[in-house]
């Protein structure tokens, strides 16, 4: 196997079969060729999406590759609870990340939020049929919330499909809710969770009030939230005074 080059510093090494150097050189001299042409770009913008949305395969191609993440956590849960699995999971959901909490953003009103499993309707966005938060006309919506990473109209048609069969449920989560708990963990567990991970916890602490004691709760706190705390202390200041 030839060493072609690293990525992210002396981690990444990327790992080529001899003979298939020869044609990877000619697709990377075609591509950067093509990436000139304005057309080439506008296609190729409906699909590069990093996320589970859009058209087979690039829904599968993230859910596998993330998959990694629910493989871990299901087995550290085994470990720590003596074989037992958790009665609820809880992370959150938007273009296609996670599953079960959506930004419910300033309001239920359209154009303020978007929980789009909870308000969308079956359409097509960026090449894929799934749930998608449209006006009267059918054109995509515009969606508010305080995490950038769940500004999206749509979802990921797997989560749409396990949403309409009834295998996961969803719940949202306001703005103001989001701030608290971005503040709340902040203060009292010493993490800074990102805003969309707040959601999640947010619901979390929700949930946790509402079921008995002996049940567990798995959550994802899917980022943390170094990107996000400029924006809270200019918009909310230091939160001190909601605590």
């Amino acid at each position: 196997m030839a060493n072609i080059e690293r990525y992210f510093g002396q981690f990444g090494v990327n790992h080529y079969p001899p003979g298939v150097r020869p044609a990877l050189e000619e697709l990377t001299s075609t591509y950067q060729k093509l990436r000139q042409s304005p057309e080439f770009q506008r296609e190729l913008n409906k699909v590069r999406i990093g996320s589970a949305i859009g058209p087979h395969p690039f829904p599968m191609i993230v859910r596998d590759f993330q998959g990694v993440v629910g493989q871990e956590a299901r087995e550290q849960f085994l470990s720590i609870t003596n074989g037992s699995l958790p009665e609820h999971v809880v992370a959150c959901v938007a273009s296609g990340s996670n599953a079960m909490v959506e930004p419910l953003g300033k309001s239920d009103e359209l154009g303020q939020h978007a929980a789009t499993l909870s308000y969308g309707r079956p359409g097509t966005l960026h090449g894929a049929r799934s749930i998608v938060l449209q006006q009267d006309d059918g054109a995509p919506a515009s969606v508010s919330s305080v995490a950038s990473g769940l500004v999206y109209p749509g979802i990921g048609p797997e989560i749409a499909m396990l949403h309409q069969t009834g295998r996961l449920s969803a719940a949202a989560i306001s703005d103001e809710e989001v701030i608290s708990t971005f503040f709340r963990m902040a203060k009292f567990e010493g993490i800074i969770p990102a805003l969309e991970s707040a959601h999640t916890v947010a619901f979390a602490i929700r949930l946790a009030s509402q079921r008995p004691l002996s049940e567990r709760i798995l959550v994802n706190l899917s980022g943390r939230g170094d990107k996000d705390v400029d924006y809270v202390l200019e918009n909310y200041g230091t939160g001190v005074s909601s605590l």
